[in-house]
This record gives C-alpha cells, sequence and structure tokens, in this order.
C-alpha cells in the first residue's frame, strides 16, 4: 500500500474537479470508497471513458508517485489513442501490435487479481482492425445509446404488462415526429442563444479583423453556440485546424466569436501555440497567440470533429486530446 491519498481526499478530488464545457455532458457520477474498495467505478460508457481521459488531470500532483503502476496507463492509454481514431494508418498496427502486448504482460506481472477476458482480447485489435478498418465504424456504443432510450423508457412509462408493445409504439411515434420535421432530412445550422451586437462593443482586434477581410458592418448576429453538420461550435471551445511537420503536431485555435455575416456563419478564431506533449499528462501543452483568424465553419472539423478544452494546471495550460490524430 503506497498511502498517497486518503479515501476522503480522492474522493474530494474527483468532485472538485471542473469539466470544461465540452466535457461536461459526460461528467461521470461521483466516486465514492466504496467504489474504490469494491473496484467498481459507475457511470456510463462515455463517462468511464472520460475519467480514463481526465485522471492524470485530476492527480496531476502526485501521478509521478505511482511509478510502475502508471506505466500500465500509460500503455493502455496510447492503446486507446489508436483504437478510438477515425483515420488508423496500416503501418501503426506493428506498433499497436507491440503495445497490446506489453500492455497483457504488464497487467499479469503488476496486477495479476485484476486480470479479465478482455486483456486478452486487446491483443486481437490489430488484426481485427487490419481486417475491417477504425473499430469507430463498428463499435457497440450507438447499439449501448440507443437500449439506453428503451430503458429509460421502460421505467418512465410504468406499464410493465405488455412491455414490448409499449416500447414497440412509443419509438415508433417517436420516430414519426422526427421523420416529420423540415431538418431531418436537409441539415440547417441551428443557432443557440443568438442576439445582435453592435461593432463598437466588439473587442478592437476583432473589429479590426473584420474590416480587414471587408466584413464591417454596424451590426452583427452572434450566438453562443453553433450546430453545423452534427458538430456543435461553443465559444472558448478549442478546434484543430491542421497537422504539422512529419511528427504531425496538432494546431490549435480557441474560438472567440461566432457571427453571422451575409447570411453564413463565421468563426473569430485566436491561434494557440504547441509548446509540448506532456506524457504524464497525456495532454498538448499550449500558450495563446494574439493573432486572430476568420475561419469557416468546415475548416475547423477536417482533423477532429468536436471541440476541446483548455485545463490550467500550475500556471500552465493543456488540452487534451483522447484519440492519435493523423490525415
Amino acid at each position: 500500500m503506497r498511502r498517497i491519498l486518503t479515501y476522503a481526499q480522492i474522493e474530494n478530488r474527483f468532485e472538485s474537479f471542473i469539466y470544461g464545457q465540452n466535457d461536461e455532458p459526460n461528467r461521470p457520477p461521483p466516486v465514492r470508497q466504496k467504489h474504490l474498495v469494491n473496484n467498481l467505478i459507475s457511470g456510463s460508457a462515455a463517462q468511464k471513458l472520460l475519467l480514463f481521459q481526465v485522471l492524470p488531470l485530476i492527480f496531476y500532483d502526485v501521478i509521478d508517485r505511482l511509478n510502475d503502476l502508471m506505466w500500465i496507463y500509460k500503455c493502455l492509454r496510447e492503446i486507446v489513442s489508436i483504437v478510438f481514431s477515425t483515420k488508423i494508418r496500416k503501418s501503426w498496427l506493428p506498433y499497436l501490435s507491440s503495445l497490446t502486448n506489453s500492455f497483457h504482460s504488464l497487467m499479469l506481472d503488476k496486477l495479476p487479481d485484476q486480470i479479465t477476458a478482455k486483456v486478452h482480447f486487446i491483443t486481437h485489435y490489430p488484426e481485427l482492425i487490419r481486417r475491417n478498418g477504425p473499430p469507430r465504424n463498428y463499435w457497440c456504443q450507438r447499439f449501448e445509446g440507443k437500449h439506453l432510450y428503451f430503458k429509460k423508457l421502460a421505467l418512465r412509462s410504468s406499464n410493465f404488462k405488455n412491455i414490448s408493445f409499449t416500447l414497440a409504439k412509443r419509438h415508433q411515434l417517436r420516430l414519426s415526429w422526427l421523420l416529420s420535421h423540415d431538418c431531418f432530412y436537409n441539415l440547417n445550422d441551428k443557432s443557440i442563444s443568438t442576439k445582435f451586437i453592435k461593432a463598437l462593443e466588439l473587442p478592437i482586434d476583432t473589429k479590426r479583423l473584420l474590416v480587414r477581410h471587408k466584413f464591417d458592418y454596424p451590426v452583427y448576429e452572434e450566438c453562443q453556440t453553433l450546430i453545423h453538420n452534427h458538430v456543435k461550435f461553443m465559444r472558448n471551445s478549442v478546434f484543430i485546424t491542421k497537422l504539422l511537420y512529419q511528427e504531425e503536431i496538432p494546431e490549435f485555435v480557441l474560438l472567440r466569436h461566432i457571427l453571422k455575416v451575409e447570411k453564413s456563419w463565421i468563426l473569430i478564431v485566436q491561434h494557440l501555440q504547441t509548446v509540448s506533449f506532456d506524457e504524464t499528462l497525456w495532454s498538448y501543452e499550449i500558450s495563446y497567440l494574439e493573432q486572430l483568424s476568420v475561419m469557416n465553419l468546415d475548416e475547423c472539423i477536417n482533423i477532429l470533429p468536436h471541440g476541446l478544452d483548455i485545463y490550467s494546471l500550475n500556471d500552465a495550460y493543456f488540452v487534451n486530446v483522447l484519440t492519435r490524430l493523423t490525415v
């Protein structure tokens, strides 16, 4: 027993951690002492995945004291980064095979009592990917999401005489309503928290940028959140615009404003500099630049089709990316 933190301190770490606006919808439930004692963390698959992702950020000041156990996390984190990628190169598969074998060996050596069948199944992932492509295209998460709807519906309806008929009827009614909606087939941009803002109310650097791009208007329509092609753009979110050099270092931008100009939405972004990749936190350390740019919606989702959050630790800023990136 290392006795690094007490159960009360661990519970407090989980409860006091502030999740970013993009991660908040999948915020995991509180982790109690009974969960740690019984080795059973509650929550959905998405919540557990987020907890696994931000674990080094929650325990950033004691993570280096875990020593050999930290190697297990790093090995599994790198496996997850490849397996969950939207694009996987064939050249990654031999390396993935060595990672899965290393993880299997580490679990047998360090945590033999925690071995499950999944620890062995993970060694078959490289061959599975070679035959069928990225697992994201055929994973069971969508089935679990659909199943969750039926489970909630069964509890809320409180009708168990003919549960199959109840679920089928409610699902058909819901599907009919969705199909009759105007935007079901036509993907229209959906803005949330929209308001009109005068040009004088914008920051001076933003106003100069708009004038330089010939978007000089007295009043603009601005929104806090915009849904475009099923991607949610929220102010103060981070997006990846491109990958630099042979190492494919991500170039990050921070979304400052979402403005409507000439019946189309544009993004005012602030560029971020990628300082380094912190292997302990498994996050990119970034710094703010004074450079602003105007981008369209599709420029920000070519690499990763969702927003990211910035976490501050010890006067430094980090962006946690789950998947390995490539083009």
